[in-house]
């Protein structure tokens, strides 16, 4: 079992080492470094992250929060991997925040375990959801179905809704994943044939968190799509950052956690969690092989 790592990342080079080295050395690693971010920092990542093999960094996007450039870094994450002719059987989309909670043996079992579902929160736009009681821009279905137009980081909603291309019914959810070979050659596939999707979806708000779940709901995966991100995210603390930074007075939670990762990380705030989830990680990846060998 292989799994894609596609990471989009804007800061915190050192802290995405850290990711990275916590991945399977067999693991495909491609990185977008938002252009936005400091050039510095993209040089620290890519001198810090030099001869790690199967590892790309890609064209560069302005990422701005809530707009398209977002989901360009994704589907050119996606058109590089499948590019690249690396094996794998599953992608993950991480962020350079993430960290796995799980060791790279259990998430290769689970995986395993559940071929052929796709782990990704999709939820219909039209019904109610978890959006339906956000107020103003975050008020879904509009937030896919509007128009908006931006000037920086101004957005002005247009109030007329427009009808998706293609007989398209929108969908949306959290902006990461882990889905299988098939889906991500399907997502590829689609976008190169309908580009008018990808110019529909440019005008929307978050696009990030309504493109992939809209494109698989509408296909033959959507019976394949679990509703589960398998991230633990926490975004019911009183005050911001949103999500939460997540420390080591997490530790139990994340340790009890069935979710195969977590977000988000900040080295800056508390580095001991992270080492205490890589101590926790690295003793089931030796210990695995002992019990291995003494089943035997």
């Amino acid at each position: 079992m292989i799994v894609a790592y596609l990471i989009l990342a804007h800061r915190n080079p050192r802290q995405l080492a850290v990711l990275v080295a916590a991945l399977p050395s067999t693991s495909p690693v491609l990185i977008h470094f938002d252009r936005r971010a400091d050039g510095n920092a993209y040089q620290q990542a890519v001198q810090l992250l030099e001869g790690r093999p199967q590892l790309r960094f890609l064209r560069r996007h302005d990422c701005r929060w809530g707009a398209f450039g977002i989901v360009q870094a994704t589907v050119g994450l996606i058109d590089e991997l499948l590019a690249s002719g690396m094996a794998f059987d599953y992608a993950s989309l991480i962020s350079g925040s993430d960290y796995p909670i799980k060791s790279n043996r259990e998430i290769a079992s689970f995986l395993r375990h559940h071929w052929g579902q796709e782990f990704i929160e999709s939820f219909s736009l039209l019904q109610p959801n978890r959006w339906s009681t956000h107020g103003g821009y975050f008020k879904a279905p509009e937030k896919a179905l509007c128009r908006h137009l931006r000037f920086r980081s101004r957005v002005l909603r247009l109030p007329w809704r427009r009808r998706m291309p293609l007989g398209l019914q929108p969908y949306g959810g959290s902006q990461w994943w882990t889905l299988s070979r098939q889906a991500i050659h399907y997502i590829s596939e689609f976008c190169r044939r309908a580009p008018e999707f990808l110019s529909f979806s440019r005008h929307a708000f978050i696009p990030d968190e309504m493109v992939i779940q809209t494109i698989l709901s509408n296909s033959r995966f959507a019976e394949r799509v679990r509703g589960d991100d398998l991230r633990l995210t926490i975004w019911d603390r009183p005050s911001p950052p949103y999500p939460a930074v997540l420390t080591s007075a997490d530790l139990e939670l994340l340790l009890s956690s069935e979710k195969l990762y977590a977000r988000k990380f900040d080295v800056q705030t508390d580095p001991r969690v992270l080492q205490a989830l890589a101590d926790r990680n690295s003793r089931l990846e030796w210990a695995a092989p002992q019990l291995n060998a003494a089943s035997r």
